[in-house]
């Protein structure tokens, strides 16, 4: 476990406990992420090589599910990275509680995750919605150092997202 400030909060793996409230913190996220069901979290558990959340006085505040360039995953965006890139690590979804927005929850899940991606020696990859726009995201992963590699429209053109990634050493 990984303890940020406050004291009482702590990065954890997800635990099956958890799920209920990372569904509810991604149904509140939406557009900025798109819906899944709790069976794809589920999933996620014993798949995905990274499935921390933050816990504050033991409730979920934010979470990050990332994925290796190995899954077997068909979202549109991690297939763009898949195609091009050989080696990656891909965040699937950061979610952070409107509430805590702003108070450093997010950079700490980058943090950890970025362990992840030196391990594997390899950059890490996203993508931040542009329209929808989501300023907010845009703003925290430029701020990170994530550089936009792409572009692409989802869902029949009523999303474009920038494709984003940050090599380990910048």
């Amino acid at each position: 476990m990984t303890t940020i400030n406050p004291p009482s909060t702590q990065i954890v793996t997800v635990k099956p406990e958890y799920l209920t409230e990372i569904l509810l913190l991604n149904e509140n996220a939406i557009p900025h992420v798109n819906k899944v069901s709790r069976e794809f979290f589920q999933t996620q558990l014993g798949s995905a090589p990274y499935f921390r959340a933050i816990l504050s006085e033991g409730n979920v505040k934010a979470f990050l599910l990332g994925m290796s360039e190995t899954a077997s995953y068909q979202s549109l965006n991690f297939l763009w990275f898949q195609k091009r890139y050989p080696k990656f690590v891909y965040v699937d979804r950061i979610v952070v509680d409107e509430k805590f927005h702003r108070g450093g929850l997010g950079s700490a899940l980058y943090a950890d995750f970025k362990k992840l991606a030196k391990l594997k020696d390899c950059p890490m990859a996203c993508e931040v919605n542009i329209h929808p726009p989501n300023p907010i995201s845009i703003r925290f992963h430029q701020s990170f150092g994530f550089k936009e590699v792409g572009q692409q429209d989802t869902q029949n053109g009523e999303k474009r997202v920038s494709l984003m990634l940050k090599n380990i050493d910048d």
